[in-house]
């Protein structure tokens, strides 16, 4: 299929083989040059449209050319004393130096981590240290990613209890039931910033000043945040983000930590990220996160506009289509260009196979948690969803790679797929 512009679907790839002892064996890498998604000039109507930008986003270009030095010939490790060694530990300082001018706190104040999920375990361990001999509970949401929720199930081990808040059907926590939990004087309280399936953004200056009022830290799972709205780290204790959403490569994110938190490390080792967690750095992917930051950052405020234009289109376009559609948007902030909605009569399992065969990609829920079986979405029931909502609904996300009329063409696509299944 010929497209032009952003993406275009390729054929299934001839597979390059080699021989070992006269067996014959693919290549992966071979494999790997054949992309189902390209970037190209020029953009037709039958384009592949990538609407799963919640999922991952591609390599920004700046990203790459930053990093491409250090795949090649600046390869030292910068924990080594000799000069291209002390070259890589001075561009990693640069690149977190730069990162926490962008963000507005201290460079010190900066961890590197291996993503969003390492970030949420490491914020959530230090939390259980800190209230394992005193008792105190762990606060967090029904609506947290699993990344979140499996590690506070980790510090059941250590006897630490979790609370969780329930959520209003927008998938918003109420800064009473916060306030009232407070009482027990928690470890820490851990409320994700924007969620990941619905686009909840939550009201964090609120939630966050009442933690702050009682001295208890509070950390927020930043990965869906970061990039896509205005973020003030002054107001939290620790940040968990993660460079694949918003342009960087993936395996490399990071964790904000207030000046004066008493940190533990999670990943022992090296006296790497001032000791608290080992590691031989990731040079490359770490001045690739940088520039993708700066980059994203620049152009937020315009993306913001062109995504929610996106997503209007999108939901107009479809309810023209099918009145039955039913719409899970969050009412007050949320984020641009991430639609949920649900079809009657068919799973959204079924939908995102279905869209995929027309060229759309979307996903049926939260990526981490895509395989072969799939389950029914914690985050839509905890919303009062039922069980057969939540099996019939998909989620699209679009971003800076789709073009103005990817909304209102998803749309049409879906609408065929509905009027054969219906």
């Amino acid at each position: 299929m010929a497209v032009k512009r952003h993406f275009r679907s390729c054929a299934s790839p001839s597979h390059a083989c080699f021989r070992r002892d006269g067996v014959e064996e693919r290549r992966i890498v071979e494999i790997a040059r054949q992309p189902i998604f390209q970037f190209s000039e020029e953009r037709g109507s039958n384009a592949v449209i990538y609407a799963d930008h919640a999922a991952t986003t591609p390599l920004l270009p700046c990203a790459r050319a930053a990093m491409e030095p250090y795949l090649n010939e600046e390869f030292a490790n910068p924990s080594s004393q000799y000069r291209a060694g002390r070259k890589a530990r001075r561009d990693i300082e640069l690149a977190r130096r730069r990162m926490a001018e962008l963000l507005g706190c201290q460079p010190g104040e900066l961890y590197f981590t291996s993503g969003g999920s390492e970030g949420n375990a490491w914020a959530v361990w230090n939390g259980a240290l800190w209230g394992r001999d005193a008792g105190k509970p762990l606060v967090t949401t029904s609506i947290e990613h699993h990344s979140l929720l499996r590690a506070c199930q980790g510090a059941a081990q250590l006897g630490v209890e979790t609370v969780l808040l329930p959520v209003d059907g927008s998938g918003r926590v109420s800064p009473a039931s916060l306030a009232a939990v407070l009482e027990r004087r928690p470890a820490l309280v851990s409320i994700q910033y924007a969620n990941n399936e619905i686009g909840t953004v939550q009201q964090m200056e609120a939630l966050s000043a009442l933690c702050r009022e009682q001295n208890i830290p509070f950390h927020t799972d930043g990965v869906q945040a970061i990039g896509r709205t205005s973020v003030n780290l002054r107001q939290i204790d620790m940040l968990t983000a993660s460079a694949h959403k918003f342009g960087g490569p993936k395996g490399i994110g990071f964790l904000y930590a207030r000046k004066g938190l008493p940190l533990h490390p999670l990943i022992y080792g090296g006296s790497q990220e001032r000791g608290l967690r080992g590691g031989t750095e990731n040079v490359a992917a770490v001045v690739g996160m940088a520039a993708a930051l700066e980059e994203t950052l620049m152009q937020r405020s315009v993306q913001r506009t062109r995504l929610a234009a996106l997503a209007q289109d999108f939901v107009a376009a479809l309810l023209a289509g099918c009145p039955r559609a039913r719409f899970h948007l969050p009412e007050g902030d949320r984020l641009p260009g991430l639609v949920s909605v649900a079809l009657p009569g068919i799973s959204g399992e079924q939908l995102v196979y279905r869209m995929d065969m027309a060229d759309v990609a979307v996903s049926a829920g939260a990526a981490c948690d895509q395989g072969e079986r799939q389950e029914v979405s914690h985050v839509l029931r905890a919303i009062g969803l039922s069980r057969q909502e939540a099996e019939q609904t998909i989620r699209l996300s679009f971003g800076p790679t789709n073009s103005p009329e990817d909304g209102r063409q998803a749309a049409e696509r879906l609408l065929r797929i509905l009027a054969v299944s219906y």
